[in-house]
C-alpha cells in the first residue's frame, strides 16, 4: 500500500511542475514580464528578463516534473526542486514587504509552497517506492 501511495504522492507533485513548466513554455514573454520574474533577473545580475531565462525555468520544470513523475534519481531532483522552490518562493512571494489586498495573495502563495517543499522533502526521505525507475535500476529506494 505504501508503494502505491508514493507513485500517487509522485505524481500529483510532478503534475503541478509539468503543466506549470509547459504553460510557461506556451506563454513565455506573459512570463517574463511577470514583476517577480523580473526582480529576480534584476536581482541575479541578468538584467531585464532574457527569452533564455524563460525556457530554463519552464525546462527544468517540465524535466524535474518528468524525473519525479517517473521517479529516475528521485532524491537528487526532489533536492533540485526544494532548492529551486525556496528561491522562487523567498524572492517571488515576499508578503512581509507589501501591504493591502495584495500582501494577502503573495501570502497565500509562500505559504502553498512551504507545503510543496515539505511534501519534496518527505519524498526524499522516503525515497520513490517500488514503482519507479530508481527501484527498477536498483537505485535505494
Amino acid at each position: 500500500m505504501s508503494n502505491i501511495l508514493l507513485l500517487v504522492s509522485r505524481v500529483l507533485l510532478a503534475a503541478l511542475f509539468i503543466v506549470f513548466g509547459f504553460i510557461k513554455f506556451q506563454n513565455i514573454a506573459f512570463f517574463l514580464n511577470l514583476r517577480e520574474i523580473k526582480q529576480v533577473t534584476e536581482l541575479v545580475g541578468i538584467g531585464p528578463s532574457p527569452l533564455w531565462f524563460g525556457y530554463l525555468v519552464a525546462t527544468i520544470e517540465v524535466l524535474g516534473g518528468i524525473a519525479i513523475l517517473i521517479g529516475f534519481k528521485t532524491r537528487w531532483v526532489a533536492w533540485g526542486l526544494v532548492v529551486y522552490l525556496i528561491i522562487a518562493t523567498l524572492v517571488g512571494h515576499p508578503f512581509w514587504a507589501m501591504e493591502g489586498p495584495v500582501r494577502f495573495s503573495y501570502q497565500f502563495h509562500f505559504y502553498k509552497n512551504l507545503a510543496i517543499i515539505a511534501a519534496y522533502l518527505m519524498l526524499i526521505v522516503s525515497g520513490p517506492g517500488a514503482y519507479s525507475v530508481d527501484a527498477k535500476i536498483g537505485e535505494k529506494v
